[in-house]
């Protein structure tokens, strides 16, 4: 018979105990079978499960468990999420490039890391904790993953099973936790509500579906504030405390600029609780605002100088690195350029949705949830800025503030649903449907579906070329051809010998040929990987070592026009091609474009260097470490 101690052992106690029962068996099958398999997966789907356990513990801890209804319907929305995952993904032809192949080709290397032994494995993953691009997701995608072909698609897939389920649940607490903070009377359609909006939103999924498995990072994100958003610091309480620490660790963790999150929303909440003990101490509880200032300070500075020691590499990085000079490229137009895309990707009904809310919460005279969520996305907003603007992976680092307005709209509508039900609903289930149907495409800037886009485009020239751009990278009806120039790269480049290919930009660039037939990459050796982005990317050598240079007519438009490092370099080849070059071969892609295979003819010389180096002054000027020195030194390395 088992003992009293353990048979008053809580589901989540044994699920604790089931996990680290699972983690000494992992251990040992690392150790007697360290190249095994089986570890990695078995170690994904621990660390998987794991997570989903925690975020049991943040649910139970802040007093958010949810009940049969909430978990009917949390499941009733994942399972339309398989849906929707398999119908978009089987349904279009994207080849993942750049950012959109990046978590797919770290996923192989963990795997092939792993395949060398468990210790390997592991310090692939925390190894990059100073990268920009750290490998901790890696540690949860790879179960399902390992179960799949391995294409690009399938690592889009994947993430349903391996991040959406914990996901949906911590959205689903947060959802119950705001209904407890505003007193909502009509829970049921207050839940409805919440959950289905806030899941809908469209730049919640759209960076998934591109294989960029960034939502990963609101998993934590929603834990902090379901840990805080009713915490007042009144006592300490260790565990809660720990769960803090640990969400706000693995979020940077996750992706870096979730850290522009953490500071705004921290910046934040350190002023409502100020502003709470100001109020205290007028009411004359000066003794319970002091012991709330203490444990705020105290629970400050403990995780302050834990994240500085635990996170260090990250931390030093970070402190020494000028991203908003390596980042200037993508600052395409400051705050006022943010704005707009804040307003686009918000949509309509969503602007009503907070309207809604921020009008029930001043009849109910509840500042403190919008001015919380208010501040922090305008300090979150301010301090992004400053460095670039954002993409629709960064995007998310937003979410939890809007999500928290959202919230308070769909109390809003819960509370007048009897007025009009028939109507509210109607129109309830209209955004649901338009939120589902907007595409999900790296061009996407306005939260509208795709069938409005291509039917009713929008009159400015520089978003009808955006329109015509995204018709032809989201669903692509060239991959014959650049499959061809891949086999004819592979074909005439030996071991040892390199193709340089001007174009880089979203409608051609290098990975277009290198990912093609993911996971195969035949050509990956072959191909160098290019030059476009001022501050990324250094002075192409590999230009003058390349045994063929491949351009084409005409030359893809990119964001900043004329200024593009690319089309410099290409036009600066055009002038002097013929004599360095001869013609080898030509593809005409279908689509208006020609792609041209010209083969060095003559050995690169320092003038012929010189030559093109002229064309980046500018570039130079601000970036000599990844120019002119590196052209020296390529220059010395080669006796010229």
């Amino acid at each position: 018979m088992p003992s009293a101690a353990v048979r008053r052992l809580s589901p989540l106690q044994w699920a604790g105990v089931g996990l680290g029962g699972c983690a000494v068996l992992l251990a040992l099958l690392g150790l007697l079978a360290p190249a095994s398999t089986f570890f990695f997966p078995l170690l994904s789907l621990w660390a998987s499960v794991g997570l989903f356990v925690l975020a049991l513990c943040v649910l139970r801890v802040a007093g958010a468990e949810l009940d049969f209804f909430h978990k009917a319907v949390v499941f009733g929305i994942w399972a339309v999420a398989v849906v929707y995952f398999y119908w978009t993904l089987s349904s279009r032809s994207f080849v993942y490039v750049w950012d959109y192949a990046n978590y797919l080709l770290k996923q192989y290397d963990a795997e092939a890391a792993f395949a060398q032994s468990a210790g390997a494995g592991l310090a692939y993953i925390f190894g990059s904790m100073a990268d920009d691009y750290t490998n901790f997701i890696t540690l949860f995608t790879e179960f399902p993953f390992c179960l799949t072909d391995h294409t690009g698609d399938a690592y889009a897939f994947s993430q349903v099973f391996c991040i959406l389920p914990t996901l949906l649940v911590l959205l689903a607490g947060l959802v119950v936790k705001v209904g407890q903070i505003l007193n909502v009377k009509n829970r049921t359609y207050y839940f409805l509500f919440g959950i289905t909006l806030t899941a809908a939103y469209p730049f919640l999924r759209m960076s998934a579906v591109l294989a960029q498995p960034d939502w990963f990072g609101l998993i934590f994100a929603f834990a902090i504030l379901l840990l805080t958003l009713d915490l007042r610091f009144d006592k300490l309480e260790p565990v809660r405390f720990g769960l803090i620490f640990l969400a706000t660790a693995a979020i940077i963790l996750a992706r870096r600029w979730f850290l522009y999150f953490v500071v705004g929303y921290y910046f934040a909440y350190a002023l409502l609780l100020i502003a709470g003990c100001v109020r205290l101490a007028k009411g004359g509880e000066k003794s319970a605002a002091l012991v709330r200032i203490k444990n705020l300070v105290l629970f400050g500075l403990a995780s302050v100088v834990a994240m500085v020691i635990l996170l260090w590499p990250m931390v030093s990085h970070i402190l020494a690195y000028n991203y908003a000079g390596r980042y200037s490229y993508y600052n395409g137009g400051g705050l006022a350029l943010e704005a707009f895309y804040h307003i686009g990707r918000m949509g309509l009904f969503n602007i009503l949705l907070m309207v809604l809310g921020l009008a029930f919460a001043a009849k109910h005279r509840a500042p403190s949830l919008p001015c919380l969520a208010g501040c922090e996305l305008v300090v979150s907003i301010l301090l992004f800025t400053r460095v670039q603007n954002t993409g629709s992976h960064q995007f998310l680092l937003f979410l939890p503030g809007y999500f928290i307005l959202f919230l308070l709209g769909a109390a809003a509508l819960a509370e007048g649903i009897t007025r009009r039900r028939n109507l509210k609903l109607g129109c309830w289930a209209f955004v649901l449907m338009l939120s589902m149907s907007v595409r999900c495409s790296p061009l996407t800037t306005l939260a509208m579906p795709g069938f409005v886009i291509e039917h009713f485009p929008i009159q400015i020239p520089a978003t009808q070329y955006f329109i015509s751009l995204d018709k032809l990278i989201y669903d692509r009806k060239d991959i014959g051809q650049i499959q061809a120039i891949a086999d004819w790269i592979d074909t005439h480049c030996d071991e040892g010998e390199l193709c340089y290919m001007i174009p880089h930009d979203m409608l051609y660039n290098p990975d277009h040929f290198k990912n093609c037939r993911l996971p195969d990459a035949p050509i990956n050796d072959k191909l160098a990987f290019g030059f476009s982005v001022p501050g990324t990317h250094n002075f192409p050598m590999q230009f003058f070592e390349a045994k063929y240079v491949i351009t084409c007519e005409p030359f893809p438009q990119t964001y900043v026009g004329s200024g593009e490092m690319s089309i410099k370099l290409n036009d600066h080849f055009l002038a002097v091609r013929d004599q360095y070059f001869t013609f080898e071969k030509s593809f005409d892609m279908g689509n208006g474009t020609t792609f041209t295979i010209w083969k060095r003819t003559a050995a690169p010389t320092r003038e012929e260097v010189e030559y093109y180096l002229s064309a980046f002054a500018e570039e130079d000027a601000q970036y000599p470490e990844m120019f002119s020195q590196v052209a020296e030194a390529w220059l010395t390395a080669h006796g010229l």
